[in-house]
């Protein structure tokens, strides 16, 4: 006997043909959505390049190399929690305070 048995044993018998909804077996047509008018918007945001790690300054890159190296090996940092050690502080600092685009 298994346990699905077991609970189904203290269930009522289903009495089948009341209480049943109507089901219409036609296929229903599905809607079709369309564009009335089409509309011309501007940008929203700057559409130019963006700033990434691929277009960030060299310093930047370092900054923030040495910040995660740092993190992933030391016990007593936890950067989602933003606790560091007194290295991790001070790396973490470098690499908030380096620009990441060269300044024109």
């Amino acid at each position: 006997m298994s346990l699905l048995s077991g609970l189904l044993d203290h269930m009522p018998p289903a009495i089948t043909g009341s209480d049943s909804p109507k089901v219409d077996s036609r296929p229903q047509p599905h809607p079709r959505l369309a564009l009335a008018n089409p509309v011309e918007r501007s940008p929203q945001f700057v559409t130019g390049p963006h700033a990434s790690a691929a277009t960030a300054t060299p310093e930047w890159r370092q900054a923030r190399d040495q910040y995660l190296n740092h993190i992933m090996a030391c016990l007593g940092c936890y950067a989602p929690t933003g606790r560091h050690c007194t290295t991790g502080t001070h790396l973490r600092a470098s690499y908030d305070n380096t620009p990441m685009e060269a300044r024109p």
